[in-house]
């Protein structure tokens, strides 16, 4: 009887170090970007909206990621800083983006929000179509 509740304790010993095992080596999943001073859009904005909106930005003016957002060097690795609002393309995109979801709600009834999950009739490229400063248009 005893020898049977010896191999009892140590086949539950050994299962919870293994299982303790398992679970420490067991990858954390990435916790989702908390975005920081979005003053348009929503800070609950998903991934894929803010690679949206992102993306669209760079193709509809013709730009990258450095028109809005500094970089900074630091030996070898380059990283850009989202948060900052030193440059001031970014405190006019803001505007844009304002202007363009006002222009939605007026003239399409199209009422854009933060999370930038609906797509409106008026955007960057209605104007800019692939410049950084919005084309005028030609007059015969």
């Amino acid at each position: 009887m005893f020898l049977h509740n010896k191999k009892i304790i140590v086949l539950a010993g050994l299962s919870g170090f293994v299982l303790f095992g398992i679970l420490a080596a067991k990858p954390r999943q990435e916790e989702k970007p908390v975005y920081k001073n979005l003053r348009v859009l929503s800070k609950n904005i998903s991934d894929d909206d803010m690679d949206y909106v992102m993306e669209t930005f760079s193709v509809n003016l013709g730009t990258n990621c450095l028109f809005c957002h500094p970089g900074k060097q630091n030996g070898t690795e380059f990283k850009f800083d989202y948060v900052s609002d030193e440059l001031r393309n970014k405190r006019i995109a803001r505007d844009m983006l304002l202007m363009t979801m006002k222009l939605n709600k007026k003239y399409f009834n199209i009422k854009l929000t933060g999370q930038m999950n609906t797509r409106g009739k008026v955007w960057c490229k209605t104007c800019h179509q692939g410049s950084p400063v919005p084309l005028l248009p030609l007059h015969k």
